[in-house]
């Protein structure tokens, strides 16, 4: 019995020693460790190549090959534009007798040019009334100063009619120098074009200098109001609260009288008629929605452009 268990242990250690020497000694292969056994190699991950499909081929951006710019004909305004700095600049930096003679050649064609321009430029004018200038103001002397009688004669009913609608608010002290000068311009205007004045003082004083029965009033508020800074000051007050400060500092009787006249003229005391003789120089002249009209009528006719000016010039007179 003892010896069928020893042939078994004996069996048992013979095959341990065969397995000891496949796998090799331990103990002279230190340097794997106490735990010599081996490990089987983990298999390898097969990378998977994602095939890309074929991109189609991209036609080249077609290229637009430009012409030679045309060149300008000659001796016309874009001839001249490129062609004269040259000819001159050829002249001055080569003066001989061939280089010169071209640029002075040159140059009394584009006079010539010029005065042709000049000729039918001018003769329009006089023989087309919308264009002629002189309809609006004329130009000779003799009907110049009749022409300027007359518009100081329509301005001075403008004036007038505005002072039926309006009056003035003159802004005084009696510290103030210039106030004691301007007062008499003041009275003589109201006094010559109807206008009701009102004088307004600081502490409602009578100035020292002002005569008559002028009406003079506190300033309860009014100058702070209208920023009043320099006195005197005068403002024009159309009823109900239509104020405008035309001055604040001294001004002579003509000066004021025209100021008046462009701040009624703002407020609407001016219409009509009387409006457009009061500003004669304004007749003929094309307002911006008129310029704006003829655009958009260009835009649709290239041709559009005198017979929609003439329409809207005849219109302004």
């Amino acid at each position: 019995m003892k010896k069928i268990f020893l042939s078994v242990a004996i069996a048992t250690i013979a095959a341990s020693a065969v397995q000891a020497q496949q796998a090799g000694d331990p103990f002279k292969n230190t340097e794997e460790g106490w735990f010599w056994y081996q490990v089987d190699p983990e298999p390898k991950e097969t990378l998977k190549v994602e095939e890309v499909p074929p991109q189609p081929n991209k036609q080249a951006p077609a290229v637009i090959q430009l012409g030679k710019p045309k060149k300008p004909e000659a001796l016309s305004v874009d001839w001249f534009q490129t062609e004269y700095p040259r000819l001159l600049n050829n002249a001055v930096d080569n003066p001989t007798d061939e280089n010169v003679q071209a640029y002075r050649y040159a140059t009394r064609v584009m006079l010539d040019k010029a005065s042709n321009f000049t000729r039918t430029f001018q003769r329009q004018s006089l023989l087309d009334p919308l264009l002629d200038e002189s309809v609006r103001s004329p130009f000779s002397s003799a009907m110049r100063g009749s022409y300027q009688r007359w518009s100081l004669e329509q301005k001075r009913k403008a004036t007038e009619a505005i002072s039926k609608k309006a009056g003035l608010w003159v802004f005084l002290d009696d510290k103030c120098h210039f106030c004691s000068l301007q007062y008499p311009i003041v009275e003589r205007t109201a006094k010559e074009r109807g206008f009701e004045v009102i004088y307004i003082t600081p502490d409602g004083e009578r100035p020292s200098w002002l005569m008559g029965k002028s009406d003079v009033r506190k300033d309860d508020g009014q100058g702070r109001h209208l920023k009043i800074q320099v006195r005197p000051a005068v403002a024009l007050v159309a009823p109900p609260d239509n104020i405008t400060v035309i001055t604040q500092g001294m001004l002579s009787q003509d000066l004021l009288e025209e100021r008046i006249l462009i701040a009624g003229d703002a407020a609407g005391l001016v219409t009509g008629q009387a409006r457009k003789d009061a500003f004669p120089e304004e007749r003929g002249i094309l307002t911006t929605e008129d310029i704006k009209e003829i655009g958009r009528a260009l835009e649709k006719d290239p041709k559009a452009i005198v017979p929609r000016a003439q329409d809207k010039i005849q219109k302004r007179y």
